[in-house]
């Protein structure tokens, strides 16, 4: 963005702007001397006063005050109100009177509210029309317009130039007099400037590492083939200060003290092209002689010397040094040091050698104060409030501020998160959150496919913020509804579930689900349909890890076609089942879609049958894991596997109990479900196994930026025989895909290419398969 060249209309706006901030004063002061009359009187009634037009409805403006009948009366509520009315933009004007009525008080509010817009037109546009221009604003004749709505039209227009290779584009505003009371014109003041595409991206001076290398610290991109889908050639101009800023800290991470460069050249090429040349002064690597510290009160150095992570004989690292500084202020944070400063001293000590002294301000230490919750119109206090994990009268701690902020992010209810510490009385520090609240529920409607099941159409109905307790709005208690339906060729299936993550106002989650599932892409040979609905409760252990109780009845048709196979026909009928899961779950991955790095296990052990009741009698356990590891240039290397085992209490294990590999996400160069125990020649169908073993080898390169190249080589087996880890019978498979994010789905999707390696089952082996799903990492 281009925030840094906002233009301001003139010098008289500039006066009329600060006369307007005097009066505030003014009016505010004068306020607090007549308050003393009325300072805890109750108030009775809050009148709405209009000097000129009425633009601003006054519900709107009621909603942005605290002061309403009923409350007492406080001049400094009074003083906030006259803050917040300004800050909207909504108005040019307010004074607060007050006067006596019985023994309470009447609060008036007399404001001049900004004029409606009438229309808004656009002045010093070429490439774009007027029409186009005021679709991108997004906004809407009629009403008043807020500093902050009209700075985001602003904001949009330049995005939208920027997007077709005008990155110097500025916009500025005026409004204009209709000759109509209380309504103005606005109009769009455009500087395009000249178009300028990237062709290539050069660097000179640079020996130490390579251009592509360099060229990776920069979000600004050359243009490629892929340009209309990737936006690359285009770029901003405060993103070019950004990327040079960015290639510098590389090099001083590496141990370029004082790598410095001119700053970036564009040279035309001709048709709005240009090359954008980075000269780079490379310098000498430096060494850290040694760290150490300023006098501290609260820590001893051998305190903090084992969280450094740049130490003596270590190259200079910019970046580790930041992370040290971040870890000491951590330190302090913990303990409620909320003010802790820590100044980085780096002195020469030698040729190309450096000691670095971190100078700490420990500041006071406070308590919490007051937790205030702010901008939450739907959500209900209580479901942020159980987010915080600091109450009054805890020491401050930075950590868990940012824990706070963190989780409240990750709730997905808020588009904008602030949690900042605010000083509150003598010795504490108030809790300030503002949410800024987002759409939270969402309808989908659209075609899902996949090699398995071909296509399939979907409806889901979800709603991450519900509350079943408030009727016909459903919305703020934190709860998650869902509901979904697929129909196709090969599948029809209808769920909806409900989970309550704080069960009894404790982080306990406790969810269900009723479902409705026909399949036909397990086999050939016979249908499965499952009816039922399951219950579960889910126990955080730590920030990573969970463990989860769950009970599932359900009723199992299998529904094998006449004539078939005996062995086939045996399986055919319906089925109760009623069984509980123990579960047990760690994940550390950095994302759930593409993980770079940490890891993922998950462990259960279900119990079927027996004291539950039901016809199916079976014990069964499964481990899953996999890790991950981001390697050179963005690559990432990737292992999961594994080792399942079921085994019949009483009788024989089901056709619907039993394993399988093949397909998209185990073997895949082998067809779906086409490994598994003894083969029936006459439908070519395998039977299933009672155990099972499998691991996966991936490694995925970028290509460009929503484009990703993967090799990948897999290895399993399944045996008869229950709790039968003997890897007799092993089959394996190697081969190619391409992981593609469409802009229509946050889910890659993969398409693979597998041919087998090996097949101790000649008929298993069909060639090379291709495979293509949605790759979301479970």
């Amino acid at each position: 963005m281009t925030s840094s060249k906002f233009l301001l209309p003139g010098r008289g706006w500039l006066l009329s702007r600060l006369a307007l901030m005097a009066l505030v004063f003014i009016t505010a002061f004068t306020g607090q001397l007549k308050a003393q009359d009325f300072e805890g009187k109750n108030i009775s009634e809050v009148a709405i006063r209009y000097r000129g037009a009425k633009t601003v409805d006054e519900a709107r403006l009621r909603n942005l005050m605290s002061t309403k009948a009923g409350t007492q009366y406080r001049a400094e509520r009074l003083d906030n109100d006259i803050k917040t009315l300004f800050e909207s933009g909504l108005i040019d004007d307010v004074r607060f009177l007050a006067e006596p009525v019985g023994s309470g008080v009447r609060v008036i509010a007399d404001v001049l509210t900004r004029p409606a817009i009438n229309g808004v037109g656009f002045v010093g546009n070429t490439i774009f029309s007027d029409q186009k221009l005021a679709k991108e604003t997004k906004l809407k004749s009629g009403g008043s317009m807020s500093d902050a709505e009209i700075l985001e039209a602003r904001r949009n227009i330049e995005e939208y130039y920027q997007g077709y290779g005008y990155p110097d584009v500025l916009v500025s505003h005026r409004t204009q007099a209709t000759g109509q009371a209380g309504l103005s014109d606005l109009i769009f003041v455009i500087d395009e400037g000249a178009k300028n595409e990237v062709r290539k991206i050069r660097f000179e001076g640079n020996t130490v590492f390579t251009t592509p290398e360099l060229k990776k610290e920069m979000k600004t991109k050359e243009k490629g083939w892929f340009s209309w889908l990737t936006k690359s050639g285009r770029f901003e101009s405060d993103q070019l200060d950004n990327d040079l800023d960015a290639v510098l800290d590389y090099y001083r991470s590496k141990g370029y003290l004082r790598a410095s460069s001119p700053g970036i050249r564009r040279d035309p090429v001709g048709d709005g092209r240009v090359d954008l040349v980075i000269p780079i002064n490379e310098g000498d690597k430096y060494t850290v002689a040694g760290v150490s510290f300023g006098p501290m009160r609260v820590f001893k150095p051998e305190e903090l010397y084992p969280s450094m992570t740049l130490n003596g004989n270590d190259a200079y690292s910019s970046k580790k040094m930041r992370d040290d500084i971040k870890t000491i202020r951590s330190f302090y944070g913990s303990r409620g040091y909320a003010d802790a400063v820590v100044t980085p001293d780096i002195k020469d000590a030698g040729p190309n050698r450096v000691n670095i002294k971190y100078i700490i301000t420990e500041g006071s230490r406070y308590k919490v104060g007051r937790v205030n919750i702010q901008g939450n119109t739907k959500t209900k206090d209580k479901v942020i409030r159980r987010e915080v994990p600091l109450k009054p009268g805890d020491w401050f701690n930075t950590v868990e501020l940012e824990t706070t902020k963190a989780r409240l992010e990750n709730l997905q209810y808020f588009g904008d998160v602030q949690a900042t510490g605010t000083p509150g009385g003598s010795g504490y520090r108030d809790i300030d959150i503002l949410v800024e609240e987002r759409n939270t529920g969402s309808v989908g409607v659209g075609l899902g496919f996949s090699s398995i099941d071909n296509v399939v159409g979907f409806l889901t109905l979800e709603q991450s913020n519900f509350d079943i307790t408030n009727p016909w709005n459903f919305t703020g208690g934190g709860q998650r509804f869902a509901m979904n339906v697929r129909l196709g060729s090969e599948r029809s299936e209808f769920s909806v579930s409900l989970v309550e993550p704080w069960f009894m106002d404790r982080q306990l989650s406790l969810g269900g689900e009723l479902f409705y599932r026909q399949s036909d892409y397990y086999s050939d040979v016979y249908e499965q349909t499952n009816v039922g609905g399951s219950i579960f409760l889910r126990k955080p252990l730590t920030d990573k890890s969970s463990l989860k109780l769950e009970y599932r009845l359900e009723q199992i048709g299998i529904d094998v076609e006449s004539g078939s196979d005996p062995r086939f026909l045996k399986e055919d009928g319906d089925f109760i089942r009623s069984a509980v899961t123990m579960n047990y779950l760690y994940d550390n991955r950095d994302s759930t879609i593409t993980p770079r790095s940490g890891e993922r296990f998950d462990v259960s052990l279900a119990l079927a049958g027996g004291i539950f009741g039901g016809d199916v009698d079976t014990v069964t356990f499964s481990a899953q894991g996999a890790k991950y590891w981001n390697l050179k240039w963005d690559t990432i290397l990737s292992v999961n596997g594994e080792i399942a085992f079921v085994d019949a209490l009483n009788g024989d294990v089901p056709i619907f109990e039993r394993m399988f590999l093949g397909g998209g996400r185990t073997l895949r160069g082998f067809e779906f479900r086409d490994i598994g125990g003894d083969r029936v020649n006459s439908v070519d169908e395998v039977l299933g196994g009672q155990s099972l073993a499998f691991a996966s080898f991936e490694y995925t390169v970028p290509i460009i930026e929503t484009v990703r190249g993967a090799v990948f080589y897999d290895v399993g087996f399944v045996n008869s025989g229950s709790w039968d880890i003997s890897p007799e019978d092993v089959y394996s498979d190697i081969g190619l895909g391409v992981r593609i994010k469409l802009p229509i789905s946050p889910i890659p999707l993969a398409l693979d290419y597998a041919v087998p390696v090996s097949s101790p089952d000649d008929d298993a082996d069909k060639g090379g398969q291709f495979n293509f799903y949605l790759n979301y990492e479970y």
